[in-house]
């Protein structure tokens, strides 16, 4: 039988109740008939903790029986917090939430689990991260992640990033609000003279002396197409025609066999 608890702000209510509770999401998957295959909250119990939890569970992601662990996407729990907190947990299951750092102890340490993380960087793309053999110690070990195993993903390795309010430039960390030239959907500061076209080409950015000019009136011409040709994103005019992307115009036809002689793009007949 499935335990799920369906939540208000203040209290939990549980339709079920029965005195041995699965260890993690994926055994609750497995032992839930097909009608419960529902992402949801559920009561987990793992093996040695001294009682059963509620966490959600995302069974829609892959196969199914993911313990989700953290979630934060908007802003709305404040996760400036004491050890304390994170060691015991906070937030709402339903929104952002830290599920505990025992309750993660207790649940890595009873057999081998997969570690995967999605995140969006500012520009809105997506990355995720996996690893295979995910695990922390407990609070004697301070919560210290004791192994992580294989790695797979979209998200480049070895590479240092900028945390908080703090934004790349030159290779170097800085504050946002000294970034004189930062563009957000490219997310990331631009260097003197570097030109940046928006992803639809409706705006152009240049940074000119540390100061980020946004050309608005950018717009490609009737006779041109917004892409990318060696790694540049502009307007570039279609065939037949010629120009800045922006303005485009037809290119010159020959008016006689004599123009086409002495533009010497024939060897005549």
């Amino acid at each position: 039988m499935c335990l799920q608890a369906s939540y208000a702000q203040e209290s939990s209510y549980f339709v079920f109740q029965q005195p041995d509770y699965q260890r993690d999401c994926k055994e609750v998957l497995n032992a839930c008939s097909s009608t419960h295959h529902t992402s949801g909250v559920y009561l987990i119990k793992p093996d040695g903790y001294p009682e059963p939890f509620e966490v959600f569970c995302d069974n829609d992601l892959d196969t199914g029986g993911w313990t989700i662990l953290h979630r934060r996407s908007v802003g709305s729990v404040k996760f400036n917090r004491t050890w304390t907190d994170f060691q015991n947990g906070f937030g709402f299951l339903g929104s952002e939430f830290w599920i505990g750092n025992e309750k993660i102890a207790f649940l890595t340490n009873q057999k081998q689990y997969q570690l995967r993380i999605e995140f969006q960087n500012v520009a809105g793309e997506a990355y995720y991260v996996t690893y295979d053999n995910f695990r922390i110690s407990d609070e004697w070990g301070q919560f210290s992640i004791a192994s992580l195993g294989t790695y797979e993903g979209t998200a480049e390795l070895e590479k240092c990033v900028c945390v908080g309010d703090y934004m790349v430039q030159d290779e170097n960390c800085i504050p946002q609000n000294q970034c004189s030239c930062f563009v957000t959907e490219k997310g990331g500061v631009f260097t003197d003279g570097e030109i940046y076209v928006s992803s639809d080409c409706t705006s152009r950015s240049v940074c000119s002396n540390n100061q980020l000019i946004v050309e608005e009136s950018y717009q490609c011409s009737d006779h041109a197409t917004c892409g990318v040709r060696d790694g540049v994103r502009r307007c570039y005019c279609i065939d037949g025609y010629e120009g800045n992307g922006v303005n485009c115009t037809r290119e010159a036809v020959p008016k006689d066999c004599q123009e086409l002689y002495v533009d010497g793009s024939s060897d005549g007949v």
